[in-house]
């Protein structure tokens, strides 16, 4: 397996611990899937089509024959699955080690989610929000660490909450956007949980993923081919780019430890990475209206 040498040294022995992955069907998820496998974790896979994750499954056997998966069906632009979601995770799971709010969509059509919300920002956003408060007791109970999964090109987006989900944008500003509102959640969370769970953030820089596939993001065939080509010349893989989300889960990270790739923060093995200012800023102005979408208050945790 590639990078054995490198999760041998780096990552921490995950023997007995029990972790979800969003979106750990393909690209990225898939890769942080593997590695935690590797290192001895139970890992249930977050996913919205079945088919695929018991495909995706099957080739995780394939290379780990004794590795330990579940899988769940959760599409996070639908509360309702979410709601589902938790409701069997808290049932079938005395435990959970950690939460991996992976799964994104990016360049989709104007679509909109079950509760009429714009697609992008609903899902990537306002989904692992709702998804993250929905499992909130399981994980305080047992201090897990909730790993949020920003872009690189959060960095130069800004949030118009008047246009919160970007009706007078086009798709990639409504993109980095939601991947904004991620990091900004992901350090908010970080504030106000303190020391009842560990919240860290990863970007994995560029790397040639599923993400440009035409179903997938709304891309034309010729687009998806040609865009798919570039990033694999020019950036790193899906398993490299996963490493900084795998490292997250090491006992000695702190809580508000941000990871992106070591060259750039474009490609490479991950180190630590800085918040941009504007995350920070607009924290409690995002809240306010995550709340207000979600009717879910992190503001009430006792």
């Amino acid at each position: 397996m590639r990078y054995q040498k490198w999760l041998d040294k780096n990552i921490d022995d995950l023997n007995d611990k029990t972790i979800i992955v969003t979106g750990a069907n393909s690209g990225i998820g898939y890769y942080s899937t593997l590695c935690f496998l590797y290192k001895g974790a139970k890992v249930i896979m977050a996913c919205r089509n079945l088919e695929k994750a018991n495909k995706a499954k099957r080739s995780l056997l394939k290379e780990l024959p004794d590795a330990k998966i579940d899988i769940i069906k959760l599409d996070l632009s639908d509360f309702n699955s979410i709601d589902e979601f938790s409701k069997i995770i808290k049932e079938k799971y005395s435990k959970i080690d950690a939460l991996v709010n992976n799964a994104g969509v990016y360049f989709m059509p104007k679509v909109l989610t079950k509760q009429g919300y714009e697609i992008t920002m609903g899902t990537n956003f306002l989904g692992p929000y709702y998804l993250t408060h929905s499992l909130l007791d399981i994980l305080i109970k047992n201090k897990s660490t909730i790993i949020n999964v920003s872009s690189i090109v959060h960095k130069n987006a800004k949030i118009d909450f008047n246009d919160f989900f970007g009706d007078k944008v086009n798709r990639n500003k409504i993109y980095a956007r939601s991947k904004l509102a991620i990091t900004s959640f992901s350090y908010y969370l970080s504030e106000l949980l303190k020391d009842k769970c560990k919240v860290i953030t990863s970007h994995p820089g560029i790397s040639a993923t599923n993400i440009l596939a035409p179903k997938a993001g709304g891309f034309s065939v010729w687009f998806s081919k040609l865009g798919s080509r570039f990033l694999k010349i020019f950036t790193h893989s899906p398993f490299k780019a996963s490493l900084s989300i795998v490292i997250g889960i090491n006992k000695e990270n702190k809580t508000n430890t941000f990871f992106g790739p070591r060259i750039l923060e474009i490609s490479g093995y991950p180190k630590i990475v800085k918040y941009n200012k504007n995350s920070i800023l607009i924290k409690e102005d995002l809240m306010n209206k995550a709340k207000e979408l979600t009717k879910k208050d992190f503001s009430l945790l006792d």
